[in-house]
Parts: structure tokens; C-alpha cells; sequence
């Protein structure tokens, strides 16, 4: 058996819900897709099957309508409280944006004012410094202008978690990525969001990539 796993490519051995990466990756869905757009039917669903916003610039928009003068809850949120981003209305109804660094370094920009009823547009835009997990610059577009953003010094470059957090629309199912209750249901409508990478990842950070992506793979064995 080993010899022939040896002369197959099969090692390393895996589990068949978990993800092969480096060198033996097999093709992805997502492959070539630089934008995608999601909807509440979105939850639970795993990372990898996301588009991937990592080492890269990327932009996060999200239609949302307001119904009543309490709105809140979460309208995208991706990982958990070890690592993850999550785009929410406060408990008054501003947008916030959580960047969540493994846990220990937390970026956190806000409109200062809440969103009123009807419909608005919510963009942040991340301008990526270039590099394998490097920071860049946030900004929080609401409704065409520009109300919110700061630095993010540091970016996570593989996984937000190998714990079984995911990607969710209008709910976050997980451990919660940032400073609001378990599940966070949005009680706002949500039309859309939509991810878009705006850079794609040099052959050079994506080998850096791949390697540590094997890496991961091994350990979880």
C-alpha cells in the first residue's frame, strides 16, 4: 500500500471533509471567480467554499433595507472569535466593521450615526499594503460617503479557523467574531452582499500560501 500511495500522489491521507491545498490541490469551484454575491440563504457554509479575501485588496458591499428604528444584527460576518471579519448594525443601528487578528489585535471602525429606514448601501473597501498577511487601509462607505476607516496592521494569510466557524448572511452561527451576542440575527432586510477581490495574490505570496496551507493540512491528521 505504501508504495503505490507513494507512486499515486494520495499522501498525505485525509479526511474527506477536509480540503487537500499545496501542490496536490485539486481544482476549485472558485477558481478565476473574483466576484461573488451572497444572499440569507448563505449560512453555515465552509471557508473554503467562500470567495477568498485573503492576501489581497477586496471590497464588501452590502444592500441592505432598514425596517423599523431598532435595527441591528449581523449582515456578513466569516470566522470566530479566534480570527474573522464580520460587517453588523450596532445595537442602535450603526454599521460597524470587526476585524478580528487570532483574537489578540481587534480593528473596529463605525458610522457615528444610525442608519435611517429605507434602503442604504454599506461598502468597506480594504486597501491591501501587498505582502503575505500584511495590513492595509479600511474605509466604510455609507450610502456614497465616506464615514469611517482606519488601519488594519496585520491580516490573517490562511485560515480564519480549522474549528468548523464558516461564512454566514444575516446571522452569525458560529462563536461570535466580534462584540455582540451568539447568533446576532439581522432584523434589518438584506438584498445582497456581494465580495469582490480587487488585486490578486502575486505567484510568490500564493507559494507561501500553498506551503503553509500543507502545512496546516498535516497537523490536522
Amino acid at each position: 500500500f505504501h508504495r503505490q500511495a507513494i507512486d499515486y500522489g494520495i499522501y498525505p491521507l485525509r479526511d474527506a471533509g477536509s480540503p487537500r491545498h499545496g501542490e496536490l490541490a485539486v481544482p476549485h469551484a472558485l477558481d478565476g471567480i473574483t466576484k461573488m454575491t451572497y444572499t440569507t440563504a448563505h449560512v453555515r457554509m465552509p471557508e473554503s467554499s467562500v470567495l477568498n479575501l485573503k492576501n489581497c485588496s477586496y471590497r464588501i458591499t452590502a444592500d441592505i433595507e432598514i425596517l423599523g428604528d431598532t435595527d441591528h444584527g449581523v449582515i456578513v460576518c466569516q470566522g470566530g472569535n479566534m480570527a474573522g471579519w464580520s460587517l453588523y448594525l450596532s445595537s442602535d443601528g450603526r454599521p460597524v466593521f470587526h476585524y478580528n487578528l487570532y483574537g489578540h489585535e481587534h480593528f473596529v471602525c463605525a458610522s457615528t450615526t444610525p442608519l435611517s429606514r429605507g434602503a442604504h448601501r454599506v461598502i468597506i473597501t480594504f486597501a491591501y499594503d501587498g505582502g503575505f498577511g500584511a495590513g492595509g487601509t479600511v474605509v466604510m462607505n455609507v450610502d456614497g460617503d465616506d464615514v469611517a476607516g482606519g488601519r488594519i496592521d496585520k491580516t490573517v494569510p490562511l485560515v480564519y479557523s480549522m474549528s468548523g466557524e464558516t461564512f454566514d448572511v444575516g446571522i452569525d452561527t458560529g462563536s461570535p467574531v466580534g462584540n455582540y451576542p451568539h447568533d446576532y440575527r439581522c432584523t434589518a432586510r438584506i438584498n445582497g452582499v456581494t465580495l469582490e477581490r480587487l488585486s490578486e495574490v502575486p505567484e510568490e505570496i500564493a507559494a507561501r500560501v500553498r506551503e503553509g496551507m500543507f502545512a496546516a493540512s498535516l497537523t490536522t491528521q
